[in-house]
């Protein structure tokens, strides 16, 4: 697990997105003996690689600057540890799959995920993005539009067609199961939100639904020699603890 105490202060967010999002978590986590390693913040240099000087002016002046490039370098530390053999859970606030390169929304303001991929280039050159957060991680694929080496799957992402309204949970690990067909890569970044959760907005998923997943993406990237790492994105519901602790012992 990849965490810091800082995760836990507070800054201007909607209310949902706060430190017990993080602290209980983390509380059971090191109660299951995960041992926890303790990120630096994200380089200026490394969130450059993908926001411009406007974007980063502004999370700047909205005094989101400090937590947000923690955050990422959360992101980085899970990532390098993945190239070494070693999954890794980045347990880290705020979320980020929501920020493009030049504008951010949904409680985000640097792209954790991104920042991480390219900070692993070049021994990285092929990566899969699994996003199982409930909304479309848009910042995400905005920033790697046009990059074949980088796969985003958004499963059962809400869209505006709600086709989202038709899945079921067999169905929604059957696109995780996909998510793995047909690309071959060097890594496997999950932005791993929680808000499909029973009593979370998504209403679909159970807490065992997560160890399945994490299970499934375990399996999935022996395409990459097992190099796996996920960042925590949404979730909001008290029970959060539990679906991460659940994902993790699927995915570790």
């Amino acid at each position: 697990m990849v965490y810091s105490r800082d995760y836990e202060q507070k800054y201007p967010a909607n209310p949902v997105e706060n430190p017990d999002r993080v602290r209980l978590p983390a509380e059971e986590l090191r109660a299951a003996s995960y041992r926890i390693i303790k990120p630096e913040p994200a380089s200026l240099d490394a969130i450059r690689k993908v926001h411009g000087s406007e974007h980063i002016d502004r999370v700047r002046k909205s005094g989101h600057y400090e937590a947000a490039a923690l955050a990422a370098g959360g992101a980085i530390c899970a990532a390098e540890l993945a190239m070494k053999g070693e999954p890794a859970f980045a347990l880290v606030r705020p979320p980020g799959h929501h920020a493009a390169a030049n504008r951010a929304w949904g409680m985000c303001y640097f792209n954790s995920m991104a920042i991480a991929i390219k900070s692993i280039r070049p021994k990285a050159k092929r990566a899969l993005i699994i996003d199982i957060d409930l909304h479309f991680g848009d910042g995400t694929v905005s920033i790697f539009r046009g990059d074949l080496n980088v796969k985003i799957v958004n499963p059962w992402s809400v869209d505006e067609d709600f086709e989202y309204l038709n899945m079921d949970e067999s169905r929604y690990l059957g696109q995780v199961k996909e998510a793995f067909q047909g690309f071959d890569c060097d890594v496997v970044g999950v932005s791993a939100g929680f808000d499909t959760y029973i009593e979370d907005w998504g209403r679909l998923l159970k807490t065992e639904d997560f160890f399945k997943i994490g299970k499934v993406i375990k399996e999935g990237s022996k395409i990459c020699g097992g190099r796996r790492f996920a960042v925590l994105e949404g979730g909001y519901h008290p029970d959060l603890r539990w679906c991460i602790k659940s994902f993790i012992e699927g995915f570790d």
